[in-house]
């Protein structure tokens, strides 16, 4: 089991089902070109900035996967993930969760759990009325 590059035209269906279960909906445009994926197992996205800094984000696995397989898989998008990230240059790699689970799975991967009670808050710049 190995990480490939994400490739929308093969892979985003894909994706996008694994999120539909989750009842999140995605578009092709939400995903950055950098991500990995696991056919039929999970996939994982690096957000690349112009800073030194980058987000590792829309970790989702397939919902039919046992406990085990899923855990295995996601680590291994994970390490995919970070090696990506410090061969582009990156100096931190940030992300964001509301579960314990993730920020065990962050820790074994060598993350530190930075705390402070962040919350996430988005603009949908379609809304935003133009001066």
């Amino acid at each position: 089991m190995t990480p490939e590059l994400y490739v929308p035209e093969l892979h985003f269906e894909q994706v996008r089902a694994w999120m539909r279960f989750r009842n999140e909906e995605i578009t092709p445009d939400a995903l950055p070109q950098t991500g990995f994926i696991i056919p039929g197992k999970g996939a994982g996205f690096l957000y690349r900035t112009d800073s030194s800094v980058a987000w590792i984000e829309g970790l989702v696995a397939a919902p039919d996967l046992d406990r085990e397989e899923r855990n295995k898989a996601i680590d291994l998008i994970v390490t995919a993930i970070s090696q990506k990230a410090k061969e582009l240059g990156f100096k931190l790699l940030l992300g964001y969760t509301v579960l314990e689970v993730v920020v065990r799975r962050a820790k074994r991967h060598g993350f530190k759990h930075v705390g402070g009670g962040f919350e996430l808050v988005a603009l949908q710049l379609d809304d935003v009325q133009s001066e």
